[in-house]
């Protein structure tokens, strides 16, 4: 449907190539994408206009892009992709196949796995796996993706009202542009994250959350006398 979509809107071309080509039919299939491009063409270069702080660690095959700080006990471990004007936040580990687009802030002890930020992405400390986030994404401190069923079974998902299977054992969430989420939220494995939400600090997220909408989790405070 997405490549549909986009085709009715923009110009298009036929190219046969004997390179294998991933489908791009439901969102998590950008990750199988990312890697095989991140296997072929990755090569590691950092830019001079990059500042690497001392006490930085990384390994593997690692771009980093212009004028991106990398700040002091860093660890990064490629096959990874780090844009221009970025900031990777002290004792923050990215890990491999991780793929941040410019102007992404990864904040101080964050951990990223195998996640697509898109550009103009603001993190605090959390756990970031296996996830999307799409371009203007605010996430607070101590959000958390779970990536991972308790029984390690395949990851599902719902879309258009169906629940599918992914045949992924690690998915995190897929999130739409300029959402916000406040702190200590946690979202739960699969679920879709629409555009220009709000979700407010404690939530729990289990399923998915349309476009435009503003999510909460009801709490109820108790007070009693000492």
């Amino acid at each position: 449907d997405a490549l549909s979509l986009y085709m009715k809107e923009n110009d298009v071309r036929i190219v046969i190539t004997q390179m294998e080509i991933p489908s791009l039919k439901y969102p998590w299939d950008l990750f199988r994408t990312n890697k095989l491009l991140m296997d072929k063409f990755l090569r590691t270069e950092i830019k001079k206009s990059a500042q690497i702080s001392k006490n930085v660690v990384i390994e593997g095959n690692v771009y980093i892009g212009e004028n991106t700080k990398i700040f002091e006990g860093a660890v990064i471990k490629g096959p990874c992709y780090i844009g221009d004007n970025c900031i990777v936040g002290n004792n923050t580990l990215t890990r491999e196949y991780s793929n941040l687009e410019n102007n992404v802030l990864i904040g101080t002890f964050a951990e990223v796995t195998r996640c697509i930020f898109q550009e103009d992405i603001h993190t605090h400390s959390g756990y970031f796996g296996d996830s999307v986030f799409g371009k203007g994404c605010r996430l607070g401190a101590g959000n958390i993706t779970a990536n991972v069923r308790i029984d390690r079974g395949e990851i599902k998902s719902v879309v258009k009202g169906e629940k599918i299977g992914t045949g992924l054992d690690s998915l995190g969430c897929i999130m739409g542009e300029n959402t916000k989420s406040g702190i200590h939220c946690s979202l739960m494995p699969g679920v879709l994250i629409g555009c220009d939400c709000l979700i407010g600090p404690n939530s729990l997220i289990f399923g998915n959350i349309e476009d435009n909408t503003n999510f909460y989790t009801e709490f109820k405070g108790i007070k009693k006398s000492a």
